[in-house]
This record gives C-alpha cells, structure tokens and sequence, in this order.
C-alpha cells in the first residue's frame, strides 16, 4: 500500500514541481573509478560511483589522486 501512495503522491507533485518527487532518494557508495584529469597538484583523481533506490547513479568527486 505504501509503493500505490508514494506513486500517487509523486505524480502530483510532477505535476506541480517537474523532476521532483515526495519522498527522499537514499543513495549509497557502489565503487570507484580512477579519472584522468588535473587535480590540485596531481594528474588524477578519484570518483565515487552513487546508486540510488530509485534505480538511478551519479558519480561524486571522491579526492584528489587514485
């Protein structure tokens, strides 16, 4: 029952706020990726792969060098 509500209350706010949802996204740390590129005084640097329980991913900026 409460997967019918959140779904009927995200469409809502779609509605009202394209993109947004009612409830939070929890994201989490799933790995990490060596990345060429400047960074402060190195040649590389760590990213961070996010999964969110919605099913989607972001990469964060993890620090400078690998």
């Amino acid at each position: 029952m409460t997967k019918v509500v959140r779904a009927i209350t995200d469409r809502l706010v779609e509605r009202l706020v394209p993109g947004a949802t009612a409830h939070a996204v929890r994201c989490w740390k799933a790995g990490s990726k060596c990345v060429n590129g400047r960074c402060s005084n190195k040649n590389k640097y760590t990213q961070y792969r996010m999964n969110c329980d919605d099913g989607s991913y972001y990469y964060a900026f993890g620090r400078c060098g690998c």
